[in-house]
């Protein structure tokens, strides 16, 4: 099992540059700039980024967090209608929203707990109670990306690609090793900066409106998929 890093595994720069691929591969605009010239730079010249990156399906969930709005996430970022389906026999919100709804009473005792504030030892049962919950149901992919909807803050999204670079198996105590290195790599950029997790926040994306825990998964997808321009 993957040790937490014995020194800082994020900065802020690599932060940027992560950002700065992950958007480059959500929009078509910016992969044009980086086309025409390769100093108008998202990650140098275009923080924080307007409404044009704002991720209409996974904004909608997030304000939501109902059944219809949790499926179209799911279908956007590529969890639908497989493997639902060919696991689960998911293929409707309805039939989504019968197995998250108990969910989130499950994960009713951490709300309000952000990823920078986690107590491994003192949050340690609960979180591995509502990731049980949902990854019996819909597998450890698609159920940390439902936690991520229903606890925002605390819980980060993860895929095999990325579970497998940072050497965890599909256990809770693997993704709670996973929420353990994600919230050093997040101390480590406030830390280093010297910034509130609200200006944070704020400095990639206006009005500050995604959460820390998914600025650390768009850093995570871009290194780990070697997402251009910046880890091709």
């Amino acid at each position: 099992m993957a040790q937490l890093p014995s020194s800082p595994d994020l900065n802020f720069m690599l932060l940027r540059l992560g950002i700065c691929s992950y958007n480059n591969l959500e929009s078509n605009a910016a992969q044009k700039r980086h086309i025409v010239s390769n100093d108008n730079c998202l990650c140098v010249d275009n923080f924080p980024l307007s409404d044009e990156y704002g991720e209409p399906e996974y904004k909608e969930a997030l304000e939501s967090r109902e059944g219809s709005e949790i499926f179209g996430f799911l279908c956007e970022s590529g969890m639908m209608p497989r493997p639902l389906w060919e696991n689960y026999r998911i293929k409707m919100p309805s039939q989504l929203w019968e197995i998250v709804s108990p969910a989130v009473r499950v994960v009713e005792p951490l709300n309000g707990i952000k990823l920078e504030e986690m107590e491994p030892v003192k949050h340690k049962n609960q979180v591995s109670e509502a990731f049980n919950f949902l990854k019996d149901k819909l597998g450890p992919v698609c159920g940390a990306k439902v936690l991520h909807v229903l606890v925002p803050n605390l819980f980060v999204p993860w895929d095999t690609d990325i579970r497998e670079h940072y050497e965890l198996n599909v256990y809770d105590q693997d993704y709670s090793k996973f929420l353990e290195i994600s919230k050093k790599e997040i101390i480590d950029v406030l830390t280093e900066t010297q910034m509130t997790p609200k200006a944070l926040r704020g400095a990639f994306y206006q009005r500050g409106w995604k959460p820390l825990t998914k600025l650390i998964d768009e850093f995570h997808i871009a290194k780990v998929r070697k997402l251009p321009p910046h880890f091709n």
